[in-house]
């Protein structure tokens, strides 16, 4: 086997760049620093996923199944910092936190290349520290995050350290944990108070990349033994239902958002807690495209609130002929949340129902009608933002070259993610086959 060492060299880039921009004193070369040490650490895992493509690996050995997460979490975070206006590094009110965002790419880094199940639950034990630091160095209250992450911490920890508990015992603790982190109802008053008081930026990549799902698709097996599997479909099943209905009746831009993510990922959880491999196959490919449709509408989200601050969907704003490519994006992004045909969404929803109507014509019919309610509540949030009554806008409004690069990326992945190698559902499905995911008797 020939040794190629990018993945582990993107994760130390990512670590000193933290480190100089921590110990940096002017905002603009702190800018410079975090954005270039995210860029190069894409090239890094950009190239480790090209490597395992053509036989090569490193220290941290990756898989059919993992190969493509780090390169996709990399880019995608050097995005989010790529199209951060200059105002939120420099004059802000508070900065920005950007050696927290290299720590977090870093991290996520890890996580999407792990795949031994206690170093998977040590870092979803780690992963909530930061928006924790970011909580308190911006002054809010953590009560409410607390309340919430001492429990979930002391179970994650117990299960990464604990290998003789008894199965149920064990499926109970995950559930508890599953249902804290993903904001399954009714945990998910924490994720409501994190993205209003947290870094925006810090929240999104946060809530976005549903980390447990990968957890749940380590211990299915053990899931559908004890059944845990069939408690958890129905949080999620409840929780798709609600947060759906909540997303239509939102008067905050960043409330809507943050229920959509909710509902989303209840969608993901609920196809992950399948023993069908097929099943399976599509919520996992499904969690990987949502994963990019909705970081591009968390970017049109901070952008909007860049220029006019905290929007209120009381009224229309018609900011479409100021930021005509935020509308574009914005419709575009809507599409691949509810997996229009031609979005790389499309073939995961598709197969998701096909899966789950015939086994379970309720949960079936709840997740159809849900996705029309998200489908019509986008549609209501972009003729409140873009259409309407014009405004009076300057050349200040207009969107800068680097959010283009960023959107146009994020368009890019939303059509053509699924031609990428090792990405399509065939090779996710022969992955999970191979790691011995087969049907329970």
């Amino acid at each position: 086997m020939n040794y190629f060492f990018f993945l582990e060299a993107s994760m130390l880039i990512c670590l000193l760049g933290a480190l100089i921009s921590s110990l940096a004193k002017s905002q603009e070369k702190i800018r410079f620093i975090t954005i270039y040490s995210s860029f190069f650490s894409a090239l890094c895992a950009f190239a480790s996923y090209l490597g395992f493509y053509f036989g090569c690996q490193g220290f941290i050995t990756l898989s059919e199944f993992n190969a493509p997460l780090p390169a996709l979490s990399s880019t995608l975070y050097f995005v989010v910092l790529l199209c951060t206006p200059r105002t939120k590094f420099i004059g802000a009110d508070k900065p920005f936190p950007s050696s927290l965002l290299l720590l977090s790419q870093a991290l996520s880094l890890l996580i999407c290349s792990s795949s031994n199940n206690s170093t998977l639950f040590l870092l979803l034990a780690l992963e909530p520290l930061i928006p924790l630091i970011d909580l308190i160095r911006r002054g809010e209250r953590i009560r409410i995050f607390l309340i919430h992450w001492m429990p979930a911490w002391l179970i994650a920890i117990t299960l990464a350290f604990a290998n003789n508990l008894p199965n149920e015992i064990t499926c109970c603790l995950i559930t508890i944990l599953v249902v804290i982190r993903m904001g399954i109802f009714p945990g998910h008053t924490w994720i409501v108070y994190l993205t209003e008081k947290c870094s925006f930026s810090i929240a999104f990549l946060f809530i976005i990349p549903m980390t447990p799902t990968l957890i749940l698709l380590k211990n299915n097996q053990l899931l559908h033994d004890t059944h845990a599997s069939l408690y958890i479909s129905w949080f999620a099943i409840a929780s798709i239902f609600y947060f759906a209905g909540l997303t239509l009746v939102q008067r905050s831009l960043r409330n809507f958002f943050t229920y959509l993510c909710l509902a989303l990922s209840a969608m993901v959880v609920l196809g992950v807690c399948s023993g069908e491999p097929l099943q399976l196959s599509a919520a996992y490919s499904l969690r990987n495209s949502l994963w990019v449709a909705l970081l591009g509408i968390a970017i049109i989200v901070r952008a909007l609130e860049a220029r006019h601050g905290k929007l209120s969907l009381f009224q229309n704003h018609g900011f479409y002929e100021s930021t005509p490519m935020l509308g574009i994006a914005f419709l575009v992004c809507g599409l691949g949340c509810v997996g229009f045909p031609g979005t790389s969404a499309f073939i995961s929803f598709e197969m998701l129902a096909d899966e789950i109507i015939p086994s379970s014509p309720f949960f079936g019919m709840v997740m159809v009608f849900s996705e029309a309610l998200i489908s019509i509540s986008l549609l209501m949030v972009y003729f409140k933002l873009f259409c309407g009554k014009k405004v009076g806008w300057s050349d200040i409004f207009r969107v800068r070259l680097r959010e283009m690069i960023a959107l146009w990326v994020i368009i890019f992945l939303i059509f053509g993610f699924r031609f990428l190698p090792l990405t399509d559902i065939s090779t996710t499905h022969h992955a999970l086959e191979k790691s011995g995911q087969q049907q329970p008797h």
